[in-house]
């Protein structure tokens, strides 16, 4: 495990632009405004910043000027700066991004009880806001609060099944722990989200580093129990199987492990876990579609052999997308 942990913790924190959030300006300003965004898009920090300072003489309360402002000057690596115009406008509309910018910079500073402190403020005002949870998933890793990074992250899934960040920080946050069946499940899904391959290419790693993992005598009982089952089901699932190739191996191993998860989803204390991904993992493994839901997780793996094979079986993804429609997750 020690040897992933640094790859893991490359992990990245957001922040956005808000100026679809700006109180309306008379058109000259809203002018001014639009271009200072066309400017800091293209990087000309300075010259957005003169036309924000320009907008707040005559609007110095506009939130969403502020928060551009302050935007700004935090990717422009002005983060001192920044702080005081994030602080005002959370002073005047509570607005969710600007506490993920300002928890942001002080993740970036390390000064980790300040950063939990604005997230968990701006959860407190806006609790469906998945940035914050996103963020504070992220956040509790770098702290090496695991338990907590994956409540967060569970959260953050909950309110935006899409997001693939949030499966992949579930994902980590559960391998850290050695949740080895979670970050199975939680690698699997951020895979079928289909990111691009540089993201992909090491989640397949961890998932062929947990289908081979010994499990660790010195885990506690609950990350020894997902361990075992794993190891169980991939040594049973190739035995006495000769001439395999690497994605006829593969796929017998993921569809053992997702089955013998399955069987024991109820004993791992999460419901969100047993409902949202042993279910649903569980249910692809007793179907058909296996060879090509494998092929499709594992393109970075053998991109050539892969996608000439997804090519050739444009039925069989259809059918698989068919099934994919159909089928009802819950997380609750």
């Amino acid at each position: 495990m020690k040897s992933y942990h640094k790859l893991l913790l490359t992990l990245s924190l957001f922040i956005c632009s808000v100026a679809s959030f700006a109180q309306q300006l008379p058109p000259h300003l809203d002018s001014l405004m639009k271009a200072g965004l066309k400017l800091s898009d293209a990087g000309k920090f300075a010259e957005a910043i003169a036309n924000y300072d320009e907008v707040l003489k005559a609007a110095p309360d506009n939130m969403g000027v502020l928060y551009e402002k302050g935007f700004t000057l935090s990717v422009s690596g002005k983060n001192d700066d920044a702080v005081p115009l994030f602080e005002k406008v959370i002073a005047i509309a509570k607005m969710p991004q600007a506490y993920a910018a300002l928890a942001n910079i002080y993740d970036v500073k390390g000064d980790f009880d300040k950063a939990t402190k604005y997230y968990t403020e701006g959860i407190a005002v806006s609790p469906r806001d998945r940035n914050l949870w996103f963020n504070l998933a992220v956040s509790y890793t770098r702290q090496k609060k695991y338990t907590q990074a994956e409540q967060a992250a569970t959260e953050s899934i909950k309110i935006d099944r899409r997001h693939a960040g949030s499966h992949h920080i579930y994902a980590v946050a559960c391998y850290l722990q050695g949740k080895n069946a979670q970050a199975l499940l939680g690698f699997s899904n951020f895979l079928m989200l289909g990111p691009p391959p540089r993201q992909a290419a090491p989640d397949c790693m961890f998932i062929k580093a947990i289908l081979h993992a010994n499990p660790d005598p010195k885990a506690d009982a609950m990350a020894k129990l997902q361990q075992e089952t794993i190891a169980q089901a991939v040594t049973s699932s190739t035995a006495g199987k000769t001439n395999l190739t690497a994605t006829d191996s593969l796929t017998m191993q993921l569809t053992a492990a997702y089955k013998a998860i399955k069987t024991q989803e109820d004993q791992y204390g999460s419901p969100f876990f047993s409902k949202y991904f042993g279910n649903f993992f569980g249910d692809i493994a007793a179907t058909d579609y296996m060879d090509v839901y494998t092929r499709f997780v594992s393109v970075s793996l053998s991109p050539q052999e892969n996608l000439a094979w997804l090519k050739a079986h444009p039925d069989n993804i259809k059918a698989f997308n068919t099934w994919l429609n159909t089928e009802k997750r819950q997380t609750e």
